[in-house]
């Protein structure tokens, strides 16, 4: 299937593993979210390049909601089963006006080095590569952010180059389905 066909959307949008919960980000996620992503350590590899304010916090979790709403796929809110506490996201979404689709994940840095990120993202990836039946994943991370390309490394993506995007250096990465 091409990225850009109508996805199925029957498809179960929650997936559980032993530790999280990945379920859909809804409106009244947005103050748990805005705590994790007003820290500068979680903002600096953001976009914005800083930690967000409520209401970019706010207009951030409406774009992953409309993502969902419009292609039946998006980002998932990452939620530990043990405190039922929002950790993080981990998801995919089309890049810009492209076909392509990106893997993209975000945690609380009280949750960096327990393999939560790599656990959803392993998570994401086969619902990519068996659900939305797609080809290729790509992922971009800014070009010093260490943690995130060994997170990058342990999923099986595969370095591409480096390249300006929006102000920004940031390393692109590529995946290729092996379930097809």
């Amino acid at each position: 299937m091409e990225n850009n066909e109508t996805i199925n959307e029957n498809l179960n949008i929650n997936i559980s593993t032993k530790r999280i919960l990945m379920r859909q980000l809804i409106v009244e996620d947005i103050k748990e979210f805005y705590e994790i992503v007003k820290k500068n350590s979680v903002g600096e590899w953001l976009g914005i390049g800083n930690g967000m304010t409520f209401e970019e916090s706010e207009q951030y979790i409406n774009k992953i909601i409309k993502h969902w709403n419009q292609h039946s796929f998006g980002v998932w809110a990452v939620v530990n089963k043990s405190t039922e506490k929002i950790m993080g996201h981990c998801g995919l979404r089309y890049i810009d006006d492209t076909k392509d689709i990106e893997i993209i994940y975000l945690l609380d840095p009280k949750f960096w080095g327990m393999g939560y990120a790599t656990e959803a993202g392993n998570e994401a990836i086969k619902f990519a590569f068996n659900s939305l039946k797609i080809n290729k994943l790509t992922a971009r991370v800014r070009t010093n952010n260490i943690k995130s390309k060994k997170v990058l490394d342990k999923l099986g993506f595969q370095f591409v180059y480096d390249k300006d995007y929006e102000d920004r250096r940031l390393s692109y990465y590529e995946l290729f389905n092996q379930y097809s």
